[in-house]
């Protein structure tokens, strides 16, 4: 199995090197927006980003790649969760994000099959000393499990970090909600809470993720029984929307939750072009917190 994971992976390698290759062709150099740098008194910068696994021309995975790894550099995040991230899109990042490492796995099959929900994070500076990753399910050990009218398989990826230098530790969670069923919304979150809660009091707590909901819904109002919208919270923050969809529509469902233990100073959202390119179809977002 892992002989042919291998294999899958390599082609999946060459295909995306052909793309890519071709794309640059029309493409000039990404020139990323200028970030300022993390906040006064924060320790972490953590981000959220669905990448989107799909699309054509300026929207391909081949043209917005290049152009979203050059701002996520320009970011400087310690970690970051991002969604969608198909095996393209991981082979692309585990490559060019060189000062990266990553923990997760496929939803589909439980190791390359379908989507990641991965969290990277800074490898000279912390070390993944736990993670794992479990299914918004009734049944969270297996893979590809899926319940409660949910249209996709949902997963959530965790990491316990400890900064080398500090030994300074915190939990981030990364996870994508189903996007059809309000149901499935609201019971994927109570299963992702039941691990959230195992860290509570113990850690401080990350959790990014494309949520598929909005304030106010019951989803929204089950997480923050437990943690806190960062964007609430923030003495410098801007309340903008996240999914636009290229600029077609308008709707905020990307979040940063963090626990009670986390002071969120800086939250941004990651809304600006790269090379007059959209980077997704949802902005991202970061947070400065300590």
């Amino acid at each position: 199995m892992t002989f042919l994971v291998t294999i899958y992976k390599g082609i999946v390698s060459v295909f995306l090197a052909v793309m890519l290759f071709f794309t640059s062709l029309f493409s000039s150099t990404p020139v990323p927006n200028p970030v300022p740098k993390i906040a006064d008194d924060a320790s972490i910068r953590a981000v959220t980003f669905n990448l989107r696994c799909t699309g054509f021309g300026k929207t391909s995975i081949a043209y917005r790649a290049p152009l979203l790894v050059s701002q996520l550099k320009e970011i400087d995040a310690d970690s970051m969760g991002f969604q969608e991230a198909n095996l393209r899109w991981m082979t692309y990042l585990e490559k060019n994000l060189e000062d990266y490492d990553y923990v997760g796995v496929a939803r589909s099959d439980g190791r390359v099959l379908g989507e990641f929900s991965p969290v990277f994070y800074k490898k000279d500076k912390y070390t993944a000393v736990d993670w794992g990753t479990f299914w918004l399910s009734k049944t969270p050990e297996k893979a590809g499990s899926k319940d409660w009218g949910s249209n996709n398989v949902r997963l959530c990826t965790w990491a316990l970090l400890e900064n080398k230098q500090t030994g300074e530790r915190y939990v981030h969670l990364n996870t994508h909600l189903d996007h059809v069923s309000p149901e499935a919304r609201e019971n994927q979150m109570k299963v992702l809470l039941t691990k959230v809660n195992e860290f509570v009091g113990k850690y401080p707590i990350v959790l990014t993720g494309d949520f598929n909901d909005t304030v106010g819904s019951p989803m929204y109002t089950e997480v923050t029984k437990v943690l806190n919208d960062s964007c609430l919270i923030a003495p410098v923050t801007e309340d903008k929307n996240t999914y636009h969809n290229y600029g077609e529509k308008n709707a905020k469902i990307d979040f940063i939750f963090v626990s009670d233990d986390v002071t969120p100073l800086v939250y941004h959202v990651i809304d600006d072009k790269v090379n007059d390119a959209y980077l997704s179809d949802h902005y991202g977002i970061y947070v400065d917190i300590k």
